[in-house]
């Protein structure tokens, strides 16, 4: 059985279960057989899990419930595809029947229906797979970018960048939607989705993109890898994706229509106009779009927007509670303080996860921490460097024995240095709402202590650094560490005002005396 990522079971089971998908379609989508789709869902069926259970478990025990009724599997007999072949000649004969007295035969060692029926085609190869398009009311929306780009000049330096010209057109009224964005990046394709929909209203079931790179991984004939970010947006909006083959026009002719139109019917036309703003461009390609979707068709009698209105907005799914929000990953460490650090920002997880490395989907406004599938923390997007946000039940009294180190241990290793160093040490860890959230900086100031130590340092004078960090209130390693930086030696004292070695006066015999001008 060929073997899916964890992501991919978890679409698989969400396009069939949610989507209401067909076999072929969720394989087309995922770019796997409809074998493998059939396989899976049997897996899941075995299980006896509810879908809303499934959502909850992590993914080893998904694999595990998948796999829990395995029984030793008996080397299959292949079917005799000579005897097949004569047999289908004969009137009345089916596959459905032939498959029926195989497995009659075989009761113990035969393949599904589904292989029996896709490789007797190969093996006869009188049948030429072909696609027919059709388009029921809000079920396609047909994705691509124009092809051409389009000048914006900024205003204060004259610098022109050209805009990329997203196109979405539904199959059944052939209403487009048409937007101007930075680039065919994945974060600006993202956004050019979120805005259709907005406008739209609603969401069509099915997304058919052209072989974009922010769309599809990996193009095929018949199938092709999705974009992960974009699953996710199909995942959030409740539709499947399902790219068109590569080469292939007659497989999106609506699409590739709006394309034309769109070029002549809006960019040809705004040709001699310059724009100092994207934004400033979508208001003149609104504005021309409205008359476009508004002119009726000869071929109808009406316009596209009528046919929008009647056809497919009625056949539209709603629209989310909250518009997607396109997310950045990053695979991060739990410190020993059970914090990660994303931008010089610090985000809490549940401390048993400390030392462990978690998946960290980051936005505009929100921070999602995962380990081993399942979501362990949400956090506000911090915007200001240092700034931290902790979830009280992350913490935990009695965790420290899971913890290298403890509050004594640090103040203990601080005394090995000086009483200062240990009652720095002390003051950073009370100035955070919890001890533990103080570690971080104090290891990285045993770390900085250690280094100097070790090129000779004496401990009384870094000690005497302490105490003058203490006394000056410089309690961020940072600024400890330009301490250290800036030279170590007695005036490190509470005497006489603390003076750097860059700002003290030098006497050279080629200055000027008081007398020169005399």
């Amino acid at each position: 059985m060929e073997k899916l990522s964890m992501l991919k079971i978890k679409e698989l089971f969400r396009l069939a279960i949610e989507m209401n998908l067909s076999h072929r379609q969720i394989a087309q989508s995922l770019n796997v057989s409809h074998t493998v789709v059939n396989r899976y869902l049997k897996r899941f069926k075995k299980s006896n899990l509810s879908y809303e259970t499934l959502l909850k478990l992590g993914d080893k025990e998904i694999i595990s419930a998948l796999y829990e009724h395995d029984k030793k599997s008996h080397k299959r007999t292949i079917p005799d595809w000579d005897y097949i072949h004569k047999e289908m000649k004969r009137k009345a004969v089916t596959l459905e029947l032939l498959h029926e007295e195989y497995v009659h035969a075989n009761p113990l060692n035969h393949y599904g229906y589904t292989w029996f029926c896709t490789r007797y085609k190969e093996h006869s190869s009188r049948l030429t797979p072909s696609m027919r398009m059709s388009h029921k009311a809000g079920d396609k929306c047909f994705i691509d970018f124009s092809g051409m780009t389009f000048p914006v000049s900024d205003p204060l330096t004259g610098e022109v960048r050209n805009a990329e010209i997203f196109v979405g057109v539904f199959g059944a009224s052939g209403y487009p939607f048409v937007l101007a964005v930075p680039s065919q990046k994945k974060a600006d394709f993202i956004h050019a989705h979120v805005m259709m929909f907005k406008f739209f209203g609603g969401v069509p079931r099915l997304l058919v993109p052209d072989n974009l790179k922010s769309a599809v991984v990996k193009g095929g004939r018949y199938e092709g890898d999705i974009n992960p970010d974009y699953e996710r947006l199909a995942a959030h909006y409740g539709c499947a994706v399902m790219p068109a083959r590569p080469l292939k026009p007659k497989d999106k002719p609506l699409v590739e229509n709006g394309v034309k139109l769109t070029q002549r019917w809006i960019l040809a036309k705004l040709r001699n106009h310059t724009f100092f703003s994207i934004a400033q461009l979508n208001d003149a390609i609104n504005d021309l779009l409205v008359m476009y979707r508004n002119k009726v068709m000869k071929r109808y009698g009406v316009s596209r927007q009528e046919l929008f209105d009647t056809i497919d907005k009625p056949e539209l799914q709603r629209l989310p509670l909250k518009p997607y929000e396109h997310k950045e990953l990053k695979l991060l460490k739990v410190g020993i303080d059970y914090h990660i650090i994303l931008n010089y920002c610090l985000y809490s997880v549940p401390y048993q996860l400390v030392g462990e490395k978690v998946e960290v989907w980051y936005g505009t406004h929100t921070v999602t921490i995962s380990h081993n599938g399942k979501v362990v923390a949400n956090h506000p997007k911090l915007t200001r460097k240092g700034s931290f946000s902790t979830q009280s039940e992350h913490m935990s009294s009695a965790h420290q024995k899971y913890l290298e180190w403890s509050p004594g241990r640090i103040l203990n290793w601080g005394l090995t240095i000086g009483k200062h160093t240990s009652e720095l040490l002390k003051l950073i860890m009370e100035k955070r709402p919890h001890p533990e959230m103080g570690y971080r900086s104090c290891l990285g100031i045993m770390r900085e202590f250690k280094k100097y130590s070790a090129k000779g340092v004496e401990e009384e004078k870094l000690d005497s650094i302490a105490r003058y960090a203490i006394n000056h209130h410089r309690f961020r390693l940072k600024q400890i560490t330009d301490l250290l930086k800036e030279g170590i030696d007695e005036r490190y004292d509470d005497s006489a005002s603390f003076l750097p070695t860059l700002f003290e006066t030098h006497h050279h015999a080629n200055i000027r005396g008081s007398n020169y001008y005399r």
